[in-house]
């Protein structure tokens, strides 16, 4: 495999620059870099979808005519948004919701530290601390388990009366003045946004449905999970304070990233 020339810096050269072309492509390029978002995020250059071969952007497998064709070239017939799950576990990267509510990933030579330090900075509301006690109970849970078990419903649309004279009456009854709540309600999705934002929950894995004859279909669903869980307490272990943890990051980034403004590497760390 030709080394990488990534798009990062300003002498790239583009003409002999390696694209991603196969999962393996993009676990080297996630552990060669630390940090690899996984969507265009705030600085050229610095995501898997500038740095991919078009082709397995979103792959619906057309490079090849048929799954047969592909397995003859030895080549996986699907794309990026179908590797990611197996470049989580293969590659041993964390991934989730990092870089400011986008995806992305880690590579361990870094997400200690990046725990270390947004564990400093998060403070946990109550429906974040319930959401991540459930969790931690249970270990690993599919996005919609964690849901359910943590108390949260989807809102069902208000049952409308058949009949019409019913109907009338209750549109003619005087209106009762609901309370206002004061307290805001966090949704599902922004409290497991923030919790991986703030280093306490990943993404495991991306599970499937399968017919009857085992073929996929639909839209995976996350596989959460905490960092201890996925990882093991041992491997997160990080005798930095979190200040230097954030130095630390910040210095590897200056490097990885020249081109970049200190505004843009501020909001990359959080």
């Amino acid at each position: 495999m030709k080394p990488y020339v990534p798009l990062l810096g300003l002498k790239a050269d583009k003409d002999n620059m390696k694209m991603i072309e196969c999962l393996n492509d993009m676990q080297l390029l996630a552990n060669e870099w630390g940090f690899l978002p996984f969507f265009f995020f705030l600085i050229p250059g610095f995501s898997i979808e500038e740095n991919i071969d078009p082709r397995w952007w979103f792959s619906d497998g057309s490079v090849y005519s048929d799954r047969e064709e592909a397995e003859e070239e030895q080549a996986d017939p699907m794309g990026a948004w179908d590797w990611k799950g197996r470049c989580i576990i293969e590659g041993d990267l964390a991934y989730g919701k990092f870089f400011n509510g986008k995806v992305g990933y880690i590579s361990m030579d870094y997400f200690p530290d990046f725990v270390n330090y947004r564990r400093s900075k998060y403070q946990l509301s109550n429906q974040e601390r319930n959401v991540l006690l459930t969790l931690q109970e249970n270990h690993s849970l599919l996005s919609k388990e964690l849901r359910k078990l943590s108390g949260y419903e989807r809102r069902r649309t208000a049952h409308r009366e058949c009949n019409p004279l019913l109907r009338e009456a209750q549109r003619t009854q005087p209106k009762i003045r609901k309370r206002k709540i004061t307290s805001a309600v966090e949704s599902f999705e922004t409290v497991t946004t923030k919790l991986q934002m703030g280093g306490r929950m990943l993404i495991a894995d991306f599970e499937y449905s399968h017919d009857r004859q085992g073929r996929r279909y639909g839209w995976s669903v996350a596989r959460y999970s905490t960092p201890e869980d996925f990882f093991g307490e041992e491997r997160l272990l990080c005798r930095r304070s979190p200040k230097d943890s954030y130095d630390y990051l910040l210095c590897h980034l200056m490097k990885l990233l020249p081109q970049a403004t200190s505004p843009q590497l501020i909001k990359l760390l959080g």
